[in-house]
């Protein structure tokens, strides 16, 4: 058996030996609302971390891309969420991949990456950041704890969901979400290759 003290390896080798075993990891399609209006990215370090209230998490990594670098800040998800203290967390179908792949690139502040990915906003009943109705299932939450973790700096998003949306088609009568039906999209580690 392969073992290794952390503290020896590389961030690069520590993110693959870690993000390569907990998988699969359902991805988060997050809107938040900036002074110039909503933006919306990915996550794969998400998942449920309390019932009562429910509660779920995301974790948001530093940032890359054209924008990255000493200096660089948060990630406007990130610095929306710290403003507003509201967001809403979607579950990505396969339907939808295009779209959330549109909503990852690395644009300027301020630009609307929902109109970009042609998604269909609607308000919410809860929060200000609006929901994407072409999404399943919507989360709409308040934030109830964010930190900054690790040496180079995830922030770990904590929101209670104030209000929850569901596709018809998902539910039986006694609440059970089909899984099947949902579709939703996950994160895997690559091979390497």
């Amino acid at each position: 058996m392969a073992e290794f003290d952390p503290a020896t390896l590389s961030v690069e080798d520590q993110y693959k030996l870690i993000s390569g075993s907990v998988i699969p990891r359902p991805i988060a399609l997050t809107v938040s609302l900036g002074p110039d209006g909503p933006n919306a990215a990915p996550f794969s370090f998400f998942n449920v971390v309390a019932m009562d209230p429910p509660m779920v998490m995301i974790a948001c990594s530093p940032k890359s891309g054209p924008r990255s670098g000493p200096g660089a800040g948060d990630k406007d998800t990130v610095r929306n969420i710290k403003r507003l203290g509201e967001y809403v967390v979607h579950i990505v179908h396969n339907d939808l991949r295009e779209g959330m792949n549109v909503c990852a690139i690395d644009y300027a502040y301020g630009v609307s990456e929902p109109e970009r990915a042609a998604f269909t906003l609607a308000p919410s009943r809860k929060v200000a950041p609006p929901r994407i109705v072409d999404c399943r299932v919507q989360f709409e939450c308040r934030l109830a704890d964010i930190r900054a973790l690790g040496r180079v700096p995830y922030h770990l998003i904590i929101g209670e969901a104030a209000w929850m949306h569901f596709d018809d088609t998902l539910l039986n009568e006694r609440l059970h979400v089909d899984s099947g039906g949902l579709e939703a999209l996950g994160r895997l580690a690559g091979n390497g290759g």
